[in-house]
């Protein structure tokens, strides 16, 4: 199928996810007891759901023991990264959230001058400002700079997920993209199943705490969001793709105010938003 090699199709299917996904997530996990425990069916269920798509994808198997090395250090830094997201989420508006995950970008920047020696571009530093101001934004109230637990929690999970970029160098490619996403969420899934010390019986009873039509429409846009932002890359180029995934912050936004009617820091969002975008168009010029 041609549309399946379409980079526009990709962005456009991460964009309606994206947003569907964050607002089904918000309205599904209100009783939440356990984050670690919501964090594991979330990951099994989107790794469940990923099956259906392997037949779209060319399987492909790496034979570079080094591959395998790296994903294993890449899916480690996820299961934390998962973990803190979900926590994130439950705490913060999805229009906040969307906005917060742009500190990766300036993470993956900071890192790249440290470790990789990459050369200090101007624009690199402009955008940076920009996308570290915006998100200062979000948490100005009344006159003061205000940072909650969900926000550090944010920007823990996004500097580990740049230092999980920093090490995966497009070892998608070496995957059928299905399967590589099942092994980036069921992976994790176990490894806090097993160092959180969870049980069957827990993720049963948490599991029923949840509205199950938002649980699972949740589950199935996480995997389409996950699949559309790696092919979206694979086919486009990152100088445009990049800043039109970061259009997910300003249609959240939208969706919340008219939508669901929150009008909370309304225009400071709508400012943080462009800021944002802004910035990831510096930064990728």
């Amino acid at each position: 199928m041609e549309i399946l090699n379409s980079w526009k199709f990709w962005v456009m299917l991460y964009l309606v996810s994206a947003v569907v996904f964050a607002q089904a997530f918000k309205k599904a996990n209100r009783n939440m007891k356990s984050a670690g425990a919501l964090t594991i069916l979330l990951e099994v269920f989107t790794a469940f759901f990923a099956l259906f798509f392997i037949p779209f994808f060319d399987f492909t198997w790496p034979t570079d023991t080094s591959v395998y090395l790296t994903l294993l250090a890449v899916v480690s830094i996820y299961a934390i990264t998962d973990r803190l997201n979900i926590e994130a989420r439950y705490g913060l508006d999805p229009s906040v959230f969307s906005m917060l995950k742009q500190l990766s970008t300036v993470f993956l920047i900071i890192l790249g001058f440290i470790f990789l020696k990459e050369q200090i571009v101007l624009k690199k530093i402009i955008g940076s400002v920009i996308i570290i101001f915006a998100n200062v934004l979000l948490a100005f109230n009344k006159g003061k700079i205000k940072f909650n637990k969900y926000f550090i929690m944010s920007f823990v999970s996004n500097f580990l997920f740049a230092v999980a970029m920093l090490i995966n160098v497009n070892i998608s490619n070496y995957f059928n993209l299905a399967f590589y996403t099942i092994l980036t969420v069921f992976t994790p899934s176990m490894l806090i199943f097993i160092f959180g010390k969870h049980s069957l019986k827990e993720l049963k009873c948490e599991f029923n705490y949840y509205d199950k039509k938002y649980f699972l429409l949740a589950s199935f846009c996480w995997c389409l969001m996950l699949i559309a932002s790696v092919r979206s890359y694979q086919l486009g180029n990152v100088t445009l793709i990049a800043p039109l995934l970061t259009l997910t912050s300003i249609l959240n936004t939208m969706y919340e105010y008219f939508v669901c009617k929150n009008k909370s820091k309304f225009i400071q969002k709508v400012i943080a938003s462009i800021l944002i975008i802004i910035g990831v168009v510096i930064i990728k010029m």
